[in-house]
């Protein structure tokens, strides 16, 4: 298992070097992924990111989704009847994709082509949203990069997120890369 360290280190590598502008979408998304051990101190230490970002010459926008869920169904008109039956909120499974993707690509928007857009707080999409879904309608719209906090394993380009769901073949960039440094 990687420690955090040896993850910055990997990041703070990746983010030195030099971007080409006319990389595929897969190629412009970074996946950092830990053990979900990780995720408080992964949470805790994302400015130590923004700093090799910074220091790299990039910008650093960022996004938690661990509470987005939360304050989305808070907010729904039916909120009271969901709460009453909590299985109902399957039927909005769509309507919640959307409108995460929508304040993803709102976020994309304002980055540059030099920026990074760091996305924290996936594991609270579990069981709501699929990760692999969101990357893939977002992907054209990222200028820069868009970094992915991804608490749960990563080998031979397969995603598993929390170690819990079946794995899932994504063309991102991954740090670490491949199970080791």
């Amino acid at each position: 298992m990687n420690t955090f360290d040896d993850i910055l280190v990997a990041y703070s590598k990746q983010v030195r070097l030099p971007w080409a502008e006319d990389a595929p979408p897969a190629g412009r998304v970074w996946i950092v992924w830990y053990d979900k051990s990780l995720q408080r101190r992964f949470t805790g230490r994302l400015a130590e990111f923004e700093h090799a970002t910074l220091k790299a010459g990039h910008g650093w926008r960022q996004v938690s989704l661990s509470g987005w869920f939360g304050s989305w169904i808070g907010q729904h008109e039916f909120f009271d009847a969901l709460v009453e039956q909590p299985a109902e909120i399957r039927g909005l499974l769509p309507e919640i994709e959307n409108s995460l993707v929508n304040e993803l690509k709102d976020a994309l928007r304002s980055c540059t082509a030099n920026d990074i857009l760091a996305v924290d707080g996936c594991g609270a999409l579990f069981g709501v949203a699929r990760v692999s879904t969101l990357i893939s309608r977002v992907a054209d719209s990222i200028s820069g990069r868009l970094l992915v906090g991804f608490p749960g394993k990563h080998s031979a380009g397969v995603y598993r997120l929390l170690d819990a769901r079946d794995g899932w073949n994504y063309h991102a960039i991954p740090i670490p890369a491949d199970n080791a440094l």
